[in-house]
């Protein structure tokens, strides 16, 4: 069963709740640098991929990551644009505030104008998303730093707000990752960018050890403007505003991050970050309202690949039980390519393949036979579930 742990994911059970596909970490594609596209015109602009600069395709090392979110198709339907309205000084203190700096920003970048006068193009897209995913990973990092080294000096527990905001700080950092897979920023950029982090690091720092509160209705808010720069993305895209955009295949890194097929499209990597974003939002503003010694109930946000992280006393255990249940088949449903209620080497040969993974015949049925304890040549539910459990408890 190790060889077909190994293919399905090579992690345990707890971390296979990453994605309901447990064989990630093993998906590792053959990176292919993204083909040139021809020169593509539209009424007001053209843009070649030379121009943004695509970088080669590289792939994700899963292994060591807190996060690994995978939103179903119903989830990312449901995604909106909100506002919360601030309700007493603090909550109004937080939304000027970042009203202001978006104001500032969208200004100094020229995105008002450009946006008006319709020359909003593909790099101009890539700089902006750029830009602001080097800002939106600082505050989950400090706030889960100042958290730990509060929950150190008053010899207390945290009760699961840490994890939660380290997650957020690392999946803000891959929506920047995943943006660099398509464009390298030059010099004058950079220096902007470590400008402005350290303007914003010293800030945020200090308000955070002022008012908790305060900095995570601002990151609330902060996201909701995030929501609808990813919407207005989408909808330039299916507009056809953006004809690279809208055509471009999705870098292999995201892919893997976000378990994507290998036929995904950029714009299906644009909708997953906006969920993203959308649940940082809503849990901010929830944060924002519970106590700072209140535990983390949060669960949604955690997603599946995040209910290991958490303290089983801060009430996630039920729930994290829950969710392998869930997880085992959803993975069962997914590796029965044929849906016969069983899983063959070939429904495995379909479902590796269709993530650019190939094996052979001979490691397929190997995978097959270590799982199978009836002797039949396939792996039904029960099995399935045994072989899982036993791989646990030998990890």
């Amino acid at each position: 069963m190790t060889a077909l742990r190994a293919a399905f994911g090579r992690a345990s059970l707890q971390r296979s709740t990453q994605t309901p596909l447990a064989l990630q970490h093993l998906l590792r594609p053959t990176s292919a640098p993204i083909s040139p596209a021809p020169r593509l015109r539209r009424n007001f602009s053209s843009v070649t991929v030379a121009q943004v600069k695509v970088p080669k395709d590289e792939e994700l090392d899963l292994d060591h990551l807190l996060t690994a979110n995978r939103w179903s198709a119903e989830e990312l339907q449901q995604v909106s644009v909100t506002h919360l309205q601030p309700g007493d000084y603090v909550d109004r203190a937080a939304y000027y505030t970042v009203q202001t700096l978006r104001t500032a920003f969208d200004v100094f970048s020229g995105y008002k104008v450009k946006m008006w006068s319709g020359y909003m193009h593909e790099r101009d897209w890539l700089r902006r998303v750029i830009f602001l995913e080097t800002v939106a990973g600082v505050p989950g990092m400090v706030a889960g730093m100042v958290r730990h080294l509060h929950s150190l000096r008053l010899m207390r527990r945290d009760h699961g707000w840490i994890h939660s905001l380290l997650a957020e700080a690392e999946n803000e950092r891959m929506h920047l990752l995943i943006a660099l897979n398509l464009r390298r920023p030059g010099p004058v950029f950079r220096v902007l960018v470590i400008g402005g982090q350290a303007v914003f690091l010293t800030w945020y720092t200090i308000m955070y050890l002022i008012c908790p509160r305060y900095c995570h209705r601002f990151v609330g808010y902060l996201e909701e403007e995030a929501v609808h720069t990813y919407s207005k993305l989408l909808e330039a895209i299916d507009s056809g505003d953006l004809p690279m955009f809208q055509n471009m295949k999705a870098p292999l890194f995201a892919r893997q991050y976000y378990n994507l097929p290998k036929d995904a499209l950029l714009r299906d990597v644009f909708e997953q970050i906006r969920a993203d974003e959308a649940c940082h939002r809503d849990t901010n503003h929830h944060f924002s309202e519970i106590p700072s010694d209140a535990p983390n109930r949060m669960v949604d946000h955690l997603r599946k690949g995040h209910f290991q992280h958490q303290n089983a006393h801060a009430g996630v255990l039920r729930v994290q039980r829950e969710a392998k249940a869930k997880v085992l088949k959803e993975t069962f449903k997914e590796l029965d390519a044929d849906g016969d209620g069983f899983i063959s080497k070939e429904d495995l040969k379909v479902v590796f393949e269709q993530h650019d993974t190939p094996f052979t015949l001979q490691e397929l049925d190997d995978m097959v036979s270590k799982a199978d304890r009836n002797g039949d040549g396939r792996i039904d539910y029960e099995e399935f579930v045994r072989a899982f459990e036993q791989a646990d408890h030998h990890h």
